[in-house]
């Protein structure tokens, strides 16, 4: 059949045999296959040999397949240690109804509040615990139970650390963890509030803060599990804190000198910026920089807060005994956007509000500076016009006057004499000096 008739060109449709599929362009029929899939988009798959060539190159292989197979021994020394401390179906409920009794009841007292030494005595088993207990003893810092404390709390100003007595002891020894290395961190200058620094900055080191405190927990738990204390280490891998513990404990099962090297910890803070905690610290950081920045930081100059940035991740990867765990990857830590990237779509139109604010100031400010300059240049000269139209200028400043010397007026009396065209007929011509 043909087609309707347009401006005198017949569109001809008329099927070719042999063709199952034929479709027109542009009045043409270019394309015709007799290839059919069963998807509604088919494409015929199309092979590269330079590709393939490249992608089945041997070295790569090699190295790949060297990956993998560390992988999977990580992977099954992890899952060799995880068994023993999966939690049945049935834990939740018997612990609720083992413990019916205290539902209704008054808070323990700081009288009823279990031993402290006997705490102390066993985080002291962990030997990052250990020296941090010690590094805290000689910076002044103690340690008490307090009912008022959600769960614990460093206070900095008397230099106490306050525990609840009334949760559980396995969550008591993980906080103390991680308010000791708040104490190492106060200490050594590198609890600095990100509010001083530029945002994007400010977020990053709001996270490592956060980060190497969850790192030092689970720590602490690894520790405790070597010294047969397997409680603590259960309740990470049963708590929210399991991916954190996974990654560690991959780690250190496949090579334990990773404790000690970095490796294990940094691992860590990777699981933890590929988190949905990033979301969580930045809106609440967020919040705190819609409130206004602190006088004085960095937030004003990017190059200088970078500076500062880079000078604090460093040491901020600094530990009692081992090798620093963020040092060697700086660089990658400032300019990878899983480190820095705000993920989340309300933050980060927040964040850009705040930049744009502080953007607008900063050009507001050497606007004024400049103008400020200017004045200060300037004579301050007022211009007044006098009835005749002579300005006037009235400067209140000092100045010097100088004085041309002049040549000293004789007694004897000089005559003008009118230009003549000759040199005898011309005026008198006077010497200085």
């Amino acid at each position: 059949m043909s087609g309707p008739a347009d401006n005198n060109i017949i569109i001809d449709f008329t099927p070719i045999k042999g063709y199952k599929v034929a479709y027109t362009l542009n009045s043409t029929q270019p394309v015709r296959s007799t290839l059919i899939g069963e998807e509604p988009i088919f494409f015929m798959d199309h092979s590269d040999p330079i590709e393939e060539e490249g992608l089945f190159d041997m070295a790569l292989l090699e190295s790949l397949t060297s990956e993998l197979g560390d992988l999977q021994k990580k992977v099954a020394g992890y899952e060799a240690l995880s068994r023993g401390f999966k939690r049945d179906a049935s834990y939740t409920s018997d612990l609720f109804s083992a413990e019916m009794d205290i539902f209704g009841a008054e808070a323990e007292t700081q009288e009823d509040a279990p031993s402290l030494d006997a705490f102390l005595a066993k985080a002291a088993q962990s030997r990052i615990l250990k020296t941090l207990l010690d590094f805290a003893e000689k910076q002044g810092v103690s340690i008490a139970w307090s009912a008022q404390a959600e769960t614990a709390d460093y206070d900095r100003k008397n230099g106490v650390i306050f525990i609840n007595p009334n949760i559980e002891e396995a969550s008591q020894i993980l906080l103390l963890g991680a308010q000791l290395r708040q104490v190492w961190q106060h200490k050594n200058g590198v609890a600095v509030d990100p509010m001083a620094f530029y945002p994007d900055h400010g977020i990053l080191i709001n996270r490592l803060q956060a980060a190497d405190l969850s790192l030092f927990m689970i720590r602490a738990a690894w520790e405790l599990q070597l010294a047969d204390e397997k409680s603590v280490w259960e309740l990470v891998e049963n708590s929210a804190l399991s991916d954190l513990g996974r990654a560690f404990a991959r780690e250190v099962t496949y090579d334990f000198r990773t404790l000690n090297n970095g490796r294990a910890g940094l691992s860590v803070i990777e699981s933890w910026f590929l988190s949905e905690r990033c979301r969580k610290h930045d809106r609440s950081f967020i919040q705190r920089m819609l409130a206004g920045a602190p006088e004085g930081g960095f937030n004003s100059s990017e190059e200088l807060s970078r500076q500062a940035t880079l000078a604090l991740i460093c040491k901020l990867g600094d530990t009692p005994y081992g090798q620093n765990y963020l040092s060697g990857h700086i660089t990658t830590i400032l300019d990878d956007p899983i480190f820095y990237e705000v993920r989340d779509r309300s933050n980060a139109n927040f964040l850009w509000f705040i930049k744009f604010e502080n953007s607008f100031k900063e050009a507001e400010d050497n606007i004024q500076e400049k103008q400020g300059l200017k004045k200060a240049l300037a004579p301050d000269l007022q211009k007044d016009k006098t009835s005749g139209g002579d300005m006037v200028y009235n400067q209140a400043s000092f100045g010097e006057i100088i004085s041309f010397p002049k040549e000293k007026v004789s007694s004897r009396n000089v005559t003008h004499k009118k230009r003549g065209n000759t040199a005898s007929e011309r005026g008198t011509i006077l010497p200085f000096g």
